[in-house]
């Protein structure tokens, strides 16, 4: 005999709920220019990702977001594992089965001592330039590696890469050695993911949010980190055409 019940409707995941909406990643987001970068994405009316190693302090970031109404949710990534890497990229493909922006925010700054003076290269160690390299560089590599064909199925994507003037080779200076050798890498793959995925609809941008108010910058930098995230934000949003490859302060193009 034909079952001829009433089957409730199949639940479709929010990619597809919410189509006309974008979806933005992004990482080490619990704290300052991150959490800034998600909640003004979120205001734009994406829905956000917010990532972080430490699942209590991602999900009380992103309840304080959801508290303001705005469509954030977290999930647990940490961009110096490989495994946790996979294991996210597997959830992003089968929960949304989408990505249109990714922020290459997760980072660290291991050489300043405790008077907020920097560390001589002569003093820098394997294990802090090895440490910072696996944060700043591969994690971000490794993330637009893993993450780009996603985007590719769907024509679109903008990624940004946190950087800083530390690592521009124009302006190089002494100390610091791991963190702006980390962040001059870190500009290098942005050029070469851009040119890989040229004509593709994907933009792929650095930027520099400049000396930012953070508990990594310290209380007397002269930046707010509205002010820091603001070229981020603009990157993750440039409408089709907008320039790839490039590095940016204040929307403005900078020298490499």
């Amino acid at each position: 005999m034909k079952d001829t019940r009433k089957r409730p409707a199949t639940k479709h995941p929010a990619s597809k709920r919410d189509a006309a909406k974008r979806l933005a990643v992004v990482t080490g987001a619990n704290r300052g220019i991150g959490l800034e970068i998600v909640r003004q994405l979120a205001q734009k009316g994406m829905r956000v990702v917010l990532t972080a190693r430490d699942p209590r302090k991602g999900r009380a970031a992103a309840k304080t977001l959801q508290d303001d109404g705005l469509d954030v949710t977290f999930h647990k990534l940490d961009v110096a594992d490989a495994g946790s890497i996979a294991s996210f990229a597997r959830w992003l493909r089968k929960t949304e089965g989408r990505l249109d922006v990714l922020v290459n925010n997760a980072g660290i700054y291991l050489d300043v001592l405790p008077d907020r003076s920097t560390e001589s290269a002569f003093v820098t160690n394997r294990r802090k330039l090895r440490t910072t390299m696996e944060v700043n560089l591969e994690g971000p590599f490794f993330l637009m590696q893993t993450l780009i064909p996603l985007m590719r199925e769907n024509g679109y994507g903008r990624i940004v890469n946190v950087s800083s003037g530390s690592g521009q080779l124009t302006d190089m200076g002494g100390h610091e050695a791991a963190y702006r050798i980390s962040k001059t890498a870190l500009n290098a793959a942005t050029s070469i993911f851009a040119a890989e995925t040229k004509g593709t609809g994907i933009l792929v941008n650095a930027f520099c949010p400049g000396w930012v108010r953070t508990d990594m910058s310290g209380p007397e930098a002269p930046r707010s980190v509205a002010q820091g995230a603001d070229t981020a934000v603009w990157l993750a949003t440039l409408p089709k055409g907008g320039p790839t490859g490039g590095y940016f302060r204040d929307r403005e193009p900078l020298p490499w």
